[in-house]
Parts: structure tokens; sequence; C-alpha cells
């Protein structure tokens, strides 16, 4: 072997030095200006017309770097995948030896794609890399050989690649000058793979936080919250979902760049004030209670939100951020508003019972007071001149109206105060006209300090609908009409406006009208008028409930309600009409049976016990049906009980259901178990003809029912009739005892 000249050998250092000042400069060789720099130093020292680096790729082909002498870049750009060659494949990387072809015109796709680049023939030389621990251009061929190491401990790694521009030109190629570049590269590419693996698995990672970004963006912009993020020192909205612009119908934009818009967003201003100090209790870092208030919403109706507002609070216990949310609770707060309207008018019924029991009593004892006053005075020993009987007689008939119409008031509140009935039950047939009178008479006070009422009642056919539905309807609407009306400032401004109530019929439907001369409704509001909970007044006024029940009573009922505004024909134009229109009761509509008048009977004389616990009444009843029949009275239950466990013996019985100590349908119960006959002479008497319990109980009994107050005529009647109906089973059981 000759020795190598020293200008050889001392040149071929130089370009060694030159390729790893290159490598040592660059940490990734794999790019367009390192990989050009790189060409550069190996040019040189070696003329070419392509340098080219190729690495396998696991799934087949090669990945190409290169460049071309004169700083013009290959067809392919730079990094691509290109197809690999067999026989360069097979040569370089199993082998493990250099690859040469003369004539790249001949060759494959990616030889032919050289030759037209001005490439005519090439060679390749392996890359292998550097061991463990090695400094770049540390020879890489030593150690036991390996599978595709090419008889090398190193793996080869990538593909030198030297193009000449004419074809044989490879022939002549320095060969171990490129070897051992190829050798000083292999540290340099090795890192520069790693680097790139790195950086790919950073851009992965990357475009996974980005991906990861955009879901939990969306999934904030979609969540049925509104989520916001506060600035900790001026308080001031830095993130806003877009949820929030679809409840609020606030551009995401235009509300980041409103000063203090959350705050002007809430309602009212409780809750501003619960909000601001949320706020400020989280900027010193401590949460707070959540909270509920409304908040406006641009061209609609304000919503009901439930708030909380919470700090973000670093490692070191400062506070980084203020965050909260905001959820729409209306569906939730209009079903709890509706049940507090519901207790509410539960226990308005459990007063009214109360109230109509209260008053009935003295009412009942104040009318047979009255007719024995009546009768009194017209007795054989009062002497009265003319002019005196007749104002003594007037005064008693005003007096005895008097207490009917407080009677009349509180019997109409039964049309309120007992509950809906299940659909189908207490299909009673309803007088429209007597339902109109008496929702006028619990309404009157309303309406007449700001209008007239007018009435225009037309003779119309009965309606069949859930009992007493109708009147809570009648009252919703007349009282709505009064409140559409401004108070006026004098009687003559009152006398300008008028309530308006008809009932009319074709014979095949009863329409009753309500209408009013007041503001009227917004054309836009009128189609919302129905809706639960949707009211123009304000919370102290009205829940937005009596349209909506009032509808769905009227359509239970097989007809429709309907509203007009302004009332057709009206100058100028205002006010509001509601016409209701019911299907009139044909023949052929089962209703439930109601209880007819007692008839007038004349009866024999009875021994008759009045059990009430009211002793003015009491004894007004002893005094008044003591003139046909003989009267004792028991002022309570057990005292009753007493008298008959005593021996005495009665024909008919008055009892007051509702009595302190043993109520009266406890005391029939009782006499029913231990003397069937007698209990078929119990009359009842109440103050309180409604009520479930009521009226389930004389529903089962089968008893006949005084309502408190009753004349004295109503009771006798009430007592012939049972004396008359009993008469034939008792003389039946008496005969049977002998």
């Amino acid at each position: 072997m000759h020795a190598e000249p020293a200008s050889e050998r001392v040149g071929r250092l130089v370009a060694l030095n030159a390729v790893l000042t290159v490598v040592a400069r660059h940490s990734n060789l794999l790019l367009p200006r390192p990989f050009e720099e790189l060409a550069a130093a190996v040019g040189r020292f070696a003329a070419f017309q392509l340098l080219a680096v190729v690495f396998p790729e696991p799934e087949g082909g090669l990945r190409a770097y290169a460049v071309f002498r004169g700083d013009a870049l290959a067809a392919a750009p730079f990094g691509a995948r290109l197809p690999a060659p067999a026989a360069l494949f097979r040569r370089v990387f199993a082998e493990g030896e250099p690859f040469s072809c003369d004539d790249n015109r001949a060759g494959n796709a990616l030889a032919q794609m050289g030759a037209g680049e001005g490439c005519l023939s090439y060679v390749a030389l392996p890359v292998r890399a550097a061991p463990p621990g090695a400094e770049p251009g540390h020879p890489a061929r030593s150690g036991p050989a390996g599978a595709g190491a090419g008889g090398f401990g190193c793996p080869i790694i990538a593909a030198l690649v030297v193009g000449y521009g004419e074809a044989g030109a490879a022939a002549s190629a320095p060969i171990p000058l490129l070897e051992e570049i190829a050798d000083a590269l292999g540290a340099g590419l090795d890192r520069s793979l790693r680097v790139v693996a790195g950086e790919r698995e950073a851009a992965e990672r990357l475009l996974r936080i980005r991906e990861l970004e955009e879901q939990h963006r969306n999934l904030l912009d979609n969540a049925p919250l509104i989520i916001f993020r506060l600035d900790p020192e001026s308080g001031e909205l830095s993130f806003l979902n877009r949820h929030a612009e679809r409840l609020l119908g606030v551009p995401v934009a235009e509300a980041l760049k409103t000063p203090g818009f959350l705050g002007e967003a809430h309602a009212d201003p409780e809750g501003v004030m619960c909000f601001e100090d949320a706020v400020a209790r989280a900027k010193l870092g401590a949460p707070s209670a959540s909270y509920e208030a409304r908040l406006r919403r641009r061209g609609g109706d304000a919503i009901t939100a439930r708030g909380t507002v919470y700090p973000l609070v670093s490692d070191r216990g400062r506070v980084v951020a203020i965050e909260g949310v905001l959820a729409d609770v209306s569906t939730e707060h209009a079903a709890r508003t509706r049940l507090i309207q519901v207790d509410r008018l539960s226990t308005l019924g459990t007063l009214a019972a109360g109230v109509a029991h209260e008053i009935n009593n003295p009412a009942a004892f104040i009318l047979l007071g009255l007719d024995m006053l009546d009768r009194l005075l017209r007795g054989p020993n009062v002497r009265m001149e003319g002019s005196a009987a007749s104002s003594a007689s007037e005064l008693v008939k005003e007096l005895r109206d008097s207490i009917k119409r407080i009677v009349d008031i509180v019997r109409d509140l039964k049309l309120f105060a007992s509950p809906p009935q299940p659909e189908g039950s207490r299909r009673t047939l309803t007088d429209a006209n007597r339902t109109v009178e008496s929702a006028l008479s619990l309404t009157r006070g309303q309406i007449i300090e700001r209008a007239q009422i007018v009435k225009n009642l037309s003779e119309v056919p009965p309606i069949l609908m859930d009992d007493g539905r109708l009147g809570q309807v009648i009252v919703n609407l007349l009282v709505n009409a009064a409140q559409a009306i401004p108070k006026p400032s004098s009687k003559h401004e009152a006398r300008d406006q008028t309530v308006t109530v008809e009932t009319r019929s074709d014979g095949e439907t009863v329409e009753i009208v309500v209408s009013d001369t007041g503001a009227g409704i917004a054309e836009e509001n009128l189609p919302r008028i129905w809706a639960p909970f949707f009211t123009t007044k304000g919370p102290e006024v009205g829940t937005g409930l009596g349209l909506s029940i009032s509808r769905e009573i009227i359509e239970r009922a097989g007809g429709q309600i309907t509203a007009e505004s302004p009332v057709p024909g009206r100058v100028p134009p205002g006010g509001a009409r509601f016409i209701i229109s019911l299907p009139a009761a044909g023949r052929t509509d089962e209703a439930t049976p109601s209880v007819s008048p007692v008839p007038r009977l004349v009866s024999k004389r009875v021994r008759v016990l009045v059990v009430e616990d009211e002793a003015s009444l009491a004894r007004a009843l002893s005094d008044q049906l003591g003139r046909v029949h003989e009267v004792a009275l028991a002022p309570s239950a057990d005292a009753a009980m007493g008298m008959l466990a005593g021996g005495q013996r009665f024909d008919v019985v008055l009892c007051d259901l509702r009595m302190p100590g043993m109520s009266g349908d406890v005391f029939y119960t009782r006499i029913r178990e231990s003397d069937p006959v007698l209990a078929q002479g119990f009359i009842f008497m109440t103050g309180v003809g409604f009520g479930a319990d009521v009226e389930r109980f004389l529903a089962s009994s089968g008893r006949p029912l005084l309502e408190k107050p009753f004349s004295a005529e109503d009771a006798l009647s009430a007592i012939a009739e049972v004396v008359s109906a009993n008469s034939a089973p008792r003389a039946e059981a008496r005969d049977s005892s002998r």
C-alpha cells in the first residue's frame, strides 16, 4: 500500500474540519440554511452538481434534503418524501456499501427527476450514527458487524448522495474523502434527527393543546351558562363565553368593551348590590354565597339567573383572576313562583272557610231575628200608625236585604277558595248571568273607584263546566280591566271610564264579553299575554298567572277565550276586550245534579233536637221552630250524646257541622252505628258549604244541608221533608219490633 501524500492528507483534514465546523455550529442540519452551508463546505473540496442526504422512512421510501450548486433548489421540496430505488436501498442501507449510478436517464423515477435537474450520475454513501458519547466526526466504523450496518457496529441512519452533471462522472468520484465526510456527518445528522423528532413531537403536542383549547372554548361557549372572567384589579371583563350573547342579546365583543357591563346587566338594584358584593369579596380572595337576580335581555324580557362569583388564587395566595357563572333559572323560578301562588290560594281557601263560618253564624241569627221581628211587628198586639208601620216594614226589608248581600259575598268566595276539581268532576249547569253578578259583587269596590260599571245581560242558556271556575275567570278579567284604568283625580274622570260586561247567545254558544276603556294592550304583547308569568304589572300587583289559568279553565270546558286591543270601533282607539265563548248546555249533557230547593211541606208536630254551639242562633231557631214542633237544644255534640244516652228520643236532629270538640260528621257517624233510624232524621247546618272534606261527607251521608243563614221557613220545610221521607220506614220498624 502506498503512503498517502502529505498534501492530500492535509487537504482531507481541511475538508473534514470545514464540515465539522458547520456540524458544530448548527444543532439541526436538516434546515435549508444550515444544509446550504454544509453543501458549500463540501463543495470547496469535492466538485458536485447535487448534494443530498436521504433518510429511510418507516413506511417505506426516502426523506430527501438536497441542494444544487448555484443555490438552485431541487424540483422536490426540501424535506420531501420520495420513492426509494431498490438497488440503492439494498446496497447502502442493507449492505452498508457505497452505491453509484453512471447514467440517471435510464433509471427509475427518482433518477430521472435528478437527470431533469442536470444531474446525470451520482454516488450514495452510508451515514452511520455516532457511538454513544462520541464527538461529531468520530469514526463510526469500529465494532462487530450487525444487521443493516454494513458490517460495522453503528446503525446506518442516512445516505449521503453526491450527484454530477456528466454521465459516468460518478466513476471518478473521491470515494475515500466522501466516506470520511459521511462518517463526520453521522453525529450531526443523528442529533438533527433527534431535534426533528423532538420538534415534531412538540408540534404534535402543541397541535393537541390547540385542539383541546378549541374544545374547551367550544365547551365554554356552548355550556348553558354565562361564564365570565374579571380582571382582579379593575373588575372589568376579560373573558365572556358565547352563550352570554345568546342569553343577553349583546355581542361578546361589545360586552368586553363596555365598562361595568355585568353590573349594568343586572335589572334590579338588589341584584347589582349582590353582584358587586360578590366581586368585592373575590378581590380579597374570599368566596361568596350564590344569589338570584334578574338580568336584562336586549330586545326581550328579563331572565332570572343564579350567580356565583369566586376568586382564582395562586400558590402564593395572590388573586390572579375572578371568575363566575350565571345560570338561567327562569323556568325553575317560574315553577317556584307558581308553587308559592298555589300555596297562597290554598291558604286563601282555608281563610275563606273560616271567614264564612264566622260571618254566616251571626248572619243566620240576624236573619232569623229579623223574621221574628217582622212577625211581631205584624202581630195583633202591636199598634202603629200607617206611616210608622210602613217605615218599620221597609226597614226590616232593607236589613234583610243587606244581610243577604253579605251572605252572597261570602258564598261567592267558594268560587276561589275551593281547589280545581279533577277533569270531568262536578260539571254543573251554570247560570252565566248569575256568575257575572257574583263576580261583580266581589270586584265592585275595585272598579267603582276608577270607572262606572255597565251591564248588558241577555237571557242566555246555561253552560256546563266545573263548578265555580267560570266565576274565577270573570273576576280575573274584571280585576284586570279595573287595573288597566288609571286612578282618576276626580269623580268626573271616573264617570268618563267604563268597565262593561255583556252576555249574549245564539242558542248554540254563550258569550261573555268584558271590555274596558283603559290603556289597552301593546300590539307586541298581545300574543304573549296567555304565557304563564307574563305580566306588564309590577310584582306587587300581579304574578302573570291569571290569564294563563283562565284560558286553561275555559278550554277545559270546551270553549275559547280571545283578546282584542284596541277595542274595534272605539274612538279614540284604546281599551281591551276579552270574549269568552262556551257551548250552551244541551239536553244530552251530563251534569252533576244540584240540590233542589227544599219543598214547602206542612209537617205534623215532632220532637226536634238542635245541636248548635252558637247560643244566640240556637235560641232563635228554638223560638222559630217551637211554633210548630217540640224543640230541645244541645250546645255541643257531646251534650247531645248525653241527652240521647239519658233516654231522650227525637224524630229530627238539626246539627251544625263545625263545632268545638266533637264535630257534626263524627256525631252523625256514631249515631248511624248506634241508631240508624235516628241517623235518617239528621239535617246538617253549616256556615261553610264548600271544601273537599265537607263535600265528600255530604255526598257519602246523603243527608240534606241548610247553608247558613237560612230562614225559619227553610228549616221547617227541611224538617217536613225528612219526617215525610222517614215515616214509612219507621212504621215498618215499629211493626217488626212487636
